[in-house]
């Protein structure tokens, strides 16, 4: 007997997803994997030095020094360090972790889909569209090129939407505390990648205290996923103890303290409300306008049909608080890191928040597919002039010398340049014109939609991802480069000395990096006697230091650094 069209339709379904998941998850990995190819070493620093160092010391090599460098986590760390012991190349082992980088960016798309489809009844089609749309976001085609935090945060934070998700849907007392379980984990986890995350736990333990209130989380299972938050966090804190004293001489520095003394000032809360703004204006630039999206919606509600009564919560709805309860407090603490700016990019730095950015696009791209959404935008588009506005006459009246960081801002749909007021603006018009295409593409098809949203965030891709990684590998790894581990390990280098007189951010933490059997000592070349026999420093450290007896044994293409061999170890 032959099957009805509709049952083998039905079966050809899953397999037809399945495809698309799998297909779609190794293209977007191979396409960053291949992207790191060009890519030499270190190029955000102290940054990736201090992930890097934090893994050496993890896998027991040497640690890094970083006694002036601001205190990095040990979460991403504890996750590449094994590849640490896979080669004893240094080249190879960095490439190792942006392969890592790769998969975990690949791994948001897959994840996305799960929280849409099953958690937030939102139609197969529409799910996978939208989950592709925010899988494509710039940054983390940007951050997958470096070792930095954000790698695990993107990921990470979908299973955590994931494991919340399943915890305001769980009945059963065995599911309910499975799904405690897993979001304490998932948050305890975000904590230990990065310390911004405080607002995850935050809105965790809230959650399931009002979960608790509302009777709908009993005791047992609020109590085990307050417990794994705590065990996690604990955990944390041993990790980072061990850091601590192998890479930072035993004190970390306390980042808290010296910028909730700068925020006092007025001049500091003018700043942080300032940054507020910014960062928030440049969250709906980098997303079109989708983030806008899912606060509107959320505001509105899903309207009933006729006759329809709420006897359950709406699993979209209460997501998408969750969701947007994190994005705000991920905005405050951003803008509260920046009391006093020095660089441009500061006003509306976006690294910081822009983690939830995916699935801020991915839940905005299923708004849109709704067939009864339709947002009036007259007062949203008078609103959002007045912000570009205000943020551009800020920037005109700023004064901040420093070039801008096109790393922080990866998905701005715009140049960069100095961010001028006109950059500003240029990138608000782009951004206003993505959001009408976007609302226009909406009302054709699903599929029309999901197409325009990914080519906006391909097209921002281009110039966002390849901008910042080409340019700042020429300018640390220029032609004639070459690495410094071979002429310190023929002169014996077990330990080389530092000059902080001739400090380069590149020279003491990028170098660190192609040292990996050489412990760093600081010194000041122009008042003390080097505590090594190995130096690096200036170009012309030999001819300041002639009772040195220093033989240049390397030097660095481009830069004023070079490590030198010293026959004498006299005082200056």
């Amino acid at each position: 007997m032959q099957r009805p069209a509709s049952a083998g339709a039905a079966a050809e379904e899953p397999r037809r997803v399945w495809a698309a998941l799998l297909g779609g998850t190794l293209l977007l990995f191979l396409a960053r994997a291949v992207l790191s190819l060009i890519r030499s070493g270190p190029v955000l620093v102290a940054d990736e030095m201090g992930y890097l160092g934090n893994a050496r010391a993890i896998v027991g090599e040497v640690g890094a020094q970083m006694e002036l460098a601001p205190f990095y986590r040990g979460g991403y760390s504890l996750l590449i360090a094994p590849l640490l012991k896979l080669s004893t190349d240094v080249a190879v082992e960095y490439h190792l972790v942006l392969v890592l980088n790769a998969a975990l960016a690949a791994a948001v798309f897959p994840l996305l889909y799960l929280l849409l489809a099953r958690f937030a009844a939102v139609p197969t089609r529409v799910a996978l569209w939208a989950a592709l749309a925010g899988s494509v976001y710039p940054a983390i085609t940007v951050l997958s090129q470096v070792a930095m935090s954000e790698n695990a945060l993107f990921p990470l934070l979908c299973v955590w939407l994931i494991c919340f998700a399943g915890l305001l849907s769980s009945v059963p007392h065995r599911s309910q505390l499975l799904w405690a379980i897993a979001t304490g984990a998932a948050t305890g986890a975000l904590w230990a990648v990065h310390n911004r995350m405080i607002v995850a736990v935050l809105v965790a333990v809230v959650g399931m205290a009002w979960l608790l209130y509302r009777r709908r989380l009993r005791p047992g299972p609020a109590l085990a996923g307050v417990a794994t938050i705590a065990l996690f966090m604990l955990g944390a804190h041993f990790l980072d103890s061990f850091i601590v004293t192998h890479n930072y001489g035993g004190s970390a520095p306390d980042e808290l303290t010296s910028r909730m003394d700068e925020i006092l000032h007025f001049g500091g809360i003018r700043t942080v409300l300032a940054n507020l703004l910014g960062q928030t204006w440049y969250l709906l630039v980098a997303t079109f306008g989708l983030a806008a999206v899912v606060l509107a919606e959320f505001l509105r509600g899903r309207p009933r049909a006729d006759g329809e009564e709420a006897v359950a919560p709406d699993p979209s709805r209460e997501l998408a608080a969750v969701l947007l309860a994190l994005t705000g407090l991920l905005l405050l603490i951003s803008a509260a890191a920046f009391p006093e700016r020095t660089r441009p990019d500061m006003l509306i730095y976006g690294r910081y928040a822009e983690i939830v950015s995916p699935a801020l696009i991915a839940f905005g791209v299923a708004a849109l597919a709704r067939a009864r959404v339709g947002f009036r935008i007259g007062w949203p588009v008078a609103g959002f002039v007045a912000l570009t506005a205000a943020i551009a006459l800020i920037r005109a009246t700023a004064s901040d010398p420093d070039a801008a960081n096109r790393w922080n801002i990866s998905a701005l749909p715009f140049l960069t340049m100095q961010l001028g007021p006109a950059v500003l603006i240029g990138a608000a018009a782009i951004a206003g014109a993505g959001a009408l295409f976007l609302q226009l593409a909406s009302r054709r098809s699903v599929g029309a939609l999901g197409v325009a949203a990914v080519a906006l965030f391909l097209a921002v891709v281009v110039y966002g991802a390849w901008n910042p990684v080409r340019s700042s590998e020429r300018a640390i790894y220029p032609a004639g480069w070459e690495s410094p581990q071979a002429a310190a390990a023929a002169a014996g280098g077990k330990t080389i000395a530092y000059d902080l007189d001739r400090y380069e951010t590149i020279g003491l933490y990028v170098f660190q990096w192609f040292l990996p059997d050489s412990r760093i000592l600081l010194f000041h070349g122009d008042d003390e006697a080097p505590p090594s026999r190995l130096v690096i420093s200036g170009q012309h450290y030999g001819r300041e230091h002639p009772g040195s007896g220093a033989v240049e044994v390397w030097s660095a293409a481009g830069r004023d650094q070079a490590l030198w061999r010293l026959r004498n170890r006299q005082a200056p």
